[in-house]
């Protein structure tokens, strides 16, 4: 019995999953290359800029310390909020292959556990062992939360690319193109909260990245 209700659950993610509505066109909110070797973190796509604070920009990547290191981005005219949108987080990491200084490095986040109206966020988990991490995506609304964590270790000094997709009924972890998905539902997520690339927050510091970037983007639906 258990066995069929595993292979139905299946088989409903994968009709899910295979809808044409379920991946309707995405629009970037925003674009960030990390192209720059000194000022702002440039977004090439809207008015998201961001102000970094201890990251080296060496001009084709941003280099994280794990301690001090963060990029804020202020959310001016809420064009970062998803609200019931679909929304898919993109980024390109690389993480040296040692045990992980904190629970997990955070790459791209807009709100925390106890914000008004929801949060959403991409980070590295780090697990058991210190010198495994794997992507964790999570995503809160008015619905709840729905949150994701793929199988796939990337703390081994290799680059990686990452997604964190929430469509209406499911979340999907995402990494080199393979994927792993949770059903649910997170509803709308709007918070009043800047924009974080590669921490938690500063105040104390808390889960910050260590590492490297090449790019960071957030796409919404039309």
């Amino acid at each position: 019995m258990r066995r069929t209700a595993l292979l139905v659950a299946s088989v409903v993610v994968g009709m899910l999953i295979a809808s044409p509505a379920a991946w309707a066109a995405l629009v970037e909110a925003a674009n960030w290359q990390m192209d720059e070797t000194s000022g702002q973190m440039i977004d090439s796509s809207a008015n998201h800029n961001g102000s970094p604070t201890d990251v080296l920009q060496t001009g084709s990547t941003y280099r994280f310390n794990g301690s001090t290191s963060r990029v804020a981005v202020r959310d001016t005219n809420d064009g970062l909020d998803p609200l019931e949108k679909d929304i898919t987080l993109r980024a390109s990491v690389r993480v040296t292959d040692e045990p992980m200084d904190d629970d997990s490095y955070d790459i791209v986040r807009k709100g925390f556990v106890g914000s008004r109206g929801g949060d959403y966020k991409m980070e590295i988990k780090r697990g058991a062992n210190p010198t495994v991490g794997k992507l964790h995506c999570l995503f809160k609304g008015t619905e709840g939360k729905v949150d994701k964590v793929a199988r796939h270790d990337i703390v081994d000094g290799r680059w990686h690319t990452l997604e964190c997709i929430k469509r209406s009924n499911f979340v999907v972890a995402r990494v080199d193109g393979k994927s792993y998905t949770k059903t649910g539902s997170a509803g709308s997520i709007s918070n009043a909260k800047e924009v974080l690339v590669g921490a938690k927050k500063t105040n104390p510091f808390d889960d910050v990245f260590e590492g490297e970037m090449d790019f960071v983007s957030i796409d919404f639906s039309q």
